[in-house]
């Protein structure tokens, strides 16, 4: 029962997108870049469930990321250039010009027990970068 139960969550809940911007205010006067006007720092991420790494199962959705709702069926959604893409809009959205120390992280993992989760799969990628103008 339990591991019926532990299935179901896996499966409601699965997939999630975040993007977070930390404003000019809030980085105490600190410069980005030597001689750009600061904006922001701006960080997006991406997660889902694959089915032996390659399948999407349910993904997060960038089109309303951290709003609730429920993921993304069967759609590869976690890739590094949505992300990038993600984070560039929002600095141009911002008044940004200038993009710098992007940066992108893959963690990507097996989950759980060889006998109840064998072949799923999280996979997750992080990027991150600066805004200036």
């Amino acid at each position: 029962m339990r591991v019926l139960i532990a299935l179901i969550a896996l499966f409601t809940l699965g997939g999630c997108a975040t993007v977070t911007v930390v404003p000019k205010e809030q980085l105490a006067e600190q410069r980005l870049t030597g001689s750009a006007e600061p904006i922001a720092h701006i960080y997006a991420d991406n997660w889902g469930i694959y089915l032996f790494k390659y399948v999407p199962i349910a993904t997060g959705s960038l089109s309303r990321p951290g709003a609730f709702r429920w993921p993304t069926w069967f759609s590869d959604q976690v890739q590094i250039e949505n992300l990038v893409q993600k984070v560039s809009d929002e600095s141009k959205r911002l008044g940004g010009t200038v993009l710098t120390d992007l940066r992108t992280r893959d963690r990507s993992y097996w989950m759980g027990t060889w006998w109840v989760t064998w072949p799923f799969w999280l996979n997750e990628f992080e990027v991150s970068a600066n805004a200036s103008r």
